[in-house]
């Protein structure tokens, strides 16, 4: 199969509905720090986006290191404020999640980088989202983003260190990042 072939699949499939929520721990009675910084270790969905968007700057360039942290934790905020205001409906912000991954996949797979800023930026906005219409309303909104941002901003570090490993140590590494980025979007569809 081609690539672009490989791509349409995914993108076709990205289109399925989703109306389950991604992972536990949207338990609306606990907010705060705590519960925002626990919330991304408890989502395959966090784990992956944040380590593949880390692999994905690193090997991008330098530059794109710091620029990912901070387009990601703006994302997440502004997501956040956007959901927690209700003006994107959840379901679609669930569509967003499973693009967002899709997208990623493509660019890990792709040796272009052309579209990683915007994309990355406008994609993980949609987590954001997500959480704010989830948790929006649950008090300490403050604490449980701030938590959230930290959490994420942590894994975003470990995928920045794994991106330097595969670049040194492992062959097609960022296409094996970008398989289970795919997998994990395909398991978001289930």
């Amino acid at each position: 199969m081609t690539k672009f072939g490989q791509k349409s699949i995914l993108f076709f499939l990205s289109l399925s509905p989703v109306f389950a929520m991604a992972h536990p721990g949207h338990d609306q009675t606990h907010s705060g720090f705590a519960a925002g910084f626990t919330h991304p270790f408890t989502g395959l969905d966090h784990m992956m986006m944040a380590i593949a968007l880390g692999v994905l700057f690193y090997s991008a360039a330098k530059k794109w290191n710091a620029i990912g942290m901070i387009s990601m934790v703006l994302a997440l905020v502004v997501g956040f404020a956007i959901g927690a205001a209700h003006w994107i409906p959840e379901a679609f912000a669930e569509y967003g999640i499973v693009a967002s991954l899709m997208v990623v996949a493509i660019a890990l797979w792709s040796k272009s980088n052309m579209i990683l800023p915007v994309a990355t930026a406008m994609l993980v906005t949609f987590h954001g989202v997500a959480h704010g219409a989830e948790l929006g309303g649950a008090g300490h909104v403050v604490g449980l983003v701030t938590g959230m941002v930290v959490a994420m901003s942590l894994i975003y570090a470990v995928g920045l260190l794994l991106g330097k490993v595969i670049a040194d140590y492992i062959p097609h590494g960022k296409k094996i990042v970008g398989f289970f980025a795919a997998i994990v979007a395909l398991i978001g569809l289930a």
